[in-house]
C-alpha cells in the first residue's frame, strides 16, 4: 500500500471525495497554480491610493511601466478604451459608465486632484437650426435648385451630423448666395471651433448630394456661396452622437468600438468613436444585452438569456448569430475575455464560449448549489496568466476569491481574501486589485500567504496502517496532517489518549469520523508514523513552503 499526493490541481467539490483524481483535493486555499506543486501566493503590494468607494480602476499612462501612476478610479462600472489614432501623442481615452460617454487625454486628465481631473463629452452635437438664404448676385437665365446645411467641427477634426436642411432655393446657376442664421456651437464640455457649410449639386450620375462649400470659425453667423468649386461629399449625414446611456465601451477590430444602449448593441464608425449611426446595431432576440467581450475578431454579446455572436470586417457588414448556450450572464462585472474565448458567471456555474463551442467550466468541479452559495451575481473577475480570477462574497458575508483554468479546468483554487475590483496592465503583464482605497499589485509583496491543501480520501479495501511518510519540498520543516478515517468512536477516543491532544485530535470528512495527527518533516528522509489502522486516509499540507509531494507507505521498500 502506498499513497502519494502530488500535482496539487486544486479543489474538486462535486464528486464524492473518494472518487477524485489523485492530484485533486477537497480543499485548496491560497495555493498558487502553474508549477505543479503546492506553493502559496505572495501577499499583494500596495502601489497607490484612490478616493474611497470606487468600483473601477484603470491605469492611465500605459506607455510607461510604472505602478504608482496614474490611476483613474470611478464609483460606477466604467469601461475605458484607448483611442485608435495613428498620430496620437496624448493617449486619447474614451470611457462609458460615468454618466454620458466621455473622452480625456494627458493634456486634461492629469491636471490635479483625483483622476481623471477633466474630460470632454464624447460626440459632436449637430446644429439645431437651418441656414437662411438670400440671392445677392446672378444673371444667368438658367436656374437650379439648391439646399444648404452646415455641421460643427471640433479642434480634433471630429465632425457632427448636419443640422436641419435649408428651405429650397431656386436661383441662377451663377448666383452668389448670402448665407445667414448660422448658430453658435453649444458651450460646455465640448471643443467645437469650426463650422462647415455644404450645398447640393447634381453629379454626372444624376444623383444629388451635399458637397463641401467652405469652413468658418465657430461663432461666425454669416457667409456666402461665392461660386467657388465645391469639394468632397458630406459623409456625416447619419453620424449621430453616442446615446447618452451608452455603456460597456468595448474595442473591437478594424477600428470599431461597440457599446450597449437600452436593449441594443451599437457600433461606431470605424476609427471614429464619436459617430454612432443608428443603422449599426444588434438587437438580441427576446433578451437584454448586459455585457460585451471579444475573442479574436468576434464579439460576444452576453444577455439575460442566450448570447449572440457578432462577426464581420466593418460596422455595415456585421453578422449576428444567436447561440443556444442556455446560460445567461448574471454578473456583468465578472465577464472575462481570453484570446481563445469568453467566460462569464451563469446560473449553473462558470460558462465559457470559444472557437470550439460552449461549455460549463465548473461542471464536475462544483455543483449548482456550491456555485449559488458563492453569490455569483455579485462577482467581479479578471484575467491572470491565462486563468479566470474572480472575487465573490460567500454565504457568511466574507469576501473571497477563486481561480480556474477555463480551457483545462482540473480544479478550483480558492483565495481566503477577496477584493473590490481588478485591472490587468498588459504593458507590465501585471494584475492590480482594489482593496478599499488601496491599489495593490497582485503577488508582488515580500510576505507569503499561508496556503492549505487537503487531498482526496484514499479508500482501502481493508484497514491498513502506513508506517512511513516522506515529504519532497524546497525547504524544511514542513507541517503535514494525516487523517485516519472510518474509525468508530471507541477507536477515536483510544488514539487520542495514546498519542495525546493536540497532536492527535478527532476529525470528520463528510460522514466519516476519525483522527488527525500533526507531524513535521525535518528533511527529505522518510520518518515514522503512529501505528493507526484505518480504511481511509487523507493528507493535508499547509504553510509557506513549496512542496512537490507527500507519500505514505507501509515500508520504505515500497519507495524503492
Amino acid at each position: 500500500m502506498k499513497i502519494t499526493v502530488s500535482g496539487f490541481t486544486g479543489a474538486v467539490n462535486a464528486p464524492h471525495p473518494k472518487l477524485l483524481p489523485d492530484t485533486a483535493g477537497t480543499v485548496s486555499w491560497n495555493q498558487k497554480p502553474g508549477r505543479g506543486d503546492f506553493r502559496p501566493w505572495r501577499e499583494p503590494l500596495e502601489v497607490a491610493t484612490v478616493p474611497a468607494a470606487r468600483k473601477t480602476i484603470y491605469r492611465f499612462g500605459r506607455d510607461v511601466a510604472e505602478d504608482g501612476r496614474y490611476w483613474f478610479a470611478w464609483t460606477g462600472t466604467v469601461h475605458a478604451v484607448r483611442g485608435m489614432l495613428a498620430d496620437d501623442t496624448t493617449e486619447r481615452t474614451y470611457y462609458s459608465g460615468d454618466g454620458f460617454p466621455k473622452w480625456t487625454d494627458n493634456t486634461i486628465a492629469l491636471a490635479g486632484g483625483s483622476y481623471p481631473a477633466a474630460w470632454r463629452k464624447l460626440g459632436v452635437p449637430p446644429p439645431t437650426s437651418a441656414p437662411t438664404l438670400q440671392v445677392s448676385e446672378g444673371d444667368s437665365t438658367e436656374t437650379e435648385v439648391r439646399y444648404y446645411v452646415y455641421t460643427f467641427v471640433t479642434d480634433k477634426g471630429e465632425e457632427s451630423a448636419p443640422g436641419p436642411v435649408s428651405l429650397m432655393l431656386t436661383c441662377p446657376i451663377n448666383a452668389v448666395v448670402a448665407i445667414s442664421g448660422i448658430e453658435s456651437p453649444p458651450s460646455g464640455a465640448l471643443t467645437i471651433d469650426r463650422v462647415r457649410i455644404y450645398r447640393t449639386q447634381t453629379g454626372s450620375t444624376g444623383d444629388t448630394e451635399f458637397f463641401f462649400l467652405r469652413e468658418l470659425a465657430a461663432g461666425a453667423a454669416t457667409t456666402s456661396d461665392d461660386k467657388r468649386v465645391l469639394g468632397e461629399i458630406l459623409e456625416t449625414v447619419d453620424w449621430l452622437q453616442p446615446p447618452e446611456d451608452l455603456t460597456w465601451l468595448t474595442a473591437m477590430w478594424n477600428g470599431m468600438i461597440a457599446g450597449i444602449t437600452g436593449n441594443a448593441v451599437r457600433y461606431c464608425m470605424a476609427y471614429k468613436p464619436y459617430a454612432w449611426p443608428i443603422a449599426y446595431e444588434t438587437l438580441p432576440p427576446d433578451a437584454k444585452p448586459v455585457a460585451l467581450a471579444t475573442f479574436g475578431q468576434r464579439l460576444l454579446v452576453l444577455t439575460t438569456a442566450d448570447p449572440v455572436l457578432v462577426a464581420g470586417t466593418s460596422p455595415d457588414s456585421l453578422d449576428e448569430q444567436p447561440l443556444e448556450v442556455g446560460q445567461a450572464c448574471v454578473a456583468p462585472r465578472a465577464v472575462v475575455s481570453f484570446g481563445h474565448g469568453v467566460a462569464w458567471p451563469a446560473p449553473d456555474g462558470l460558462a465559457y464560449y470559444g472557437a470550439a463551442g460552449a461549455k460549463l467550466v465548473t461542471a464536475g468541479i462544483l455543483t449548482r448549489d456550491d456555485w449559488q452559495a458563492m453569490n455569483p451575481a455579485g462577482m467581479v473577475a479578471g484575467l491572470y496568466e491565462g486563468l479566470y480570477l474572480s472575487f465573490f462574497t460567500d454565504a457568511g458575508g466574507v469576501r473571497r476569491g477563486f481561480l480556474v483554468d477555463p480551457q483545462n479546468p482540473a480544479g478550483i483554487f480558492y483565495l481566503e481574501r477577496g477584493y473590490d475590483a481588478l485591472y490587468l496592465d498588459e504593458l507590465q503583464d501585471a494584475l492590480y486589485v482594489l482593496d478599499g482605497n488601496q491599489v495593490l499589485k497582485w503577488d508582488a509583496g515580500a510576505a507569503l500567504m499561508s496556503a492549505r491543501f487537503v487531498s482526496k480520501v484514499f479508500g482501502q479495501s481493508a484497514p491498513v496502517s502506513p508506517a512511513w511518510c516522506k515529504v519532497a519540498a524546497d525547504s524544511y520543516p514542513v507541517t503535514v496532517k494525516i487523517n485516519a478515517l472510518e474509525l468508530d468512536s471507541r477507536e477515536v477516543a483510544q488514539h487520542i489518549v495514546t498519542y495525546g491532544s493536540p497532536r492527535c485530535i478527532s476529525v470528520s470528512s463528510g460522514n466519516s469520523s476519525g483522527v488527525q495527527f500533526t507531524l513535521a518533516a525535518q528533511g527529505p528522509e522518510a520518518f515514522r508514523l503512529p501505528a493507526i489502522a484505518a480504511r481511509s486516509w487523507q493528507i493535508e499540507v499547509s504553510g509557506e513552503q513549496a512542496v512537490q509531494g507527500v507519500s505514505l507507505a507501509q515500508s520504505v521498500e515500497e519507495w524503492r
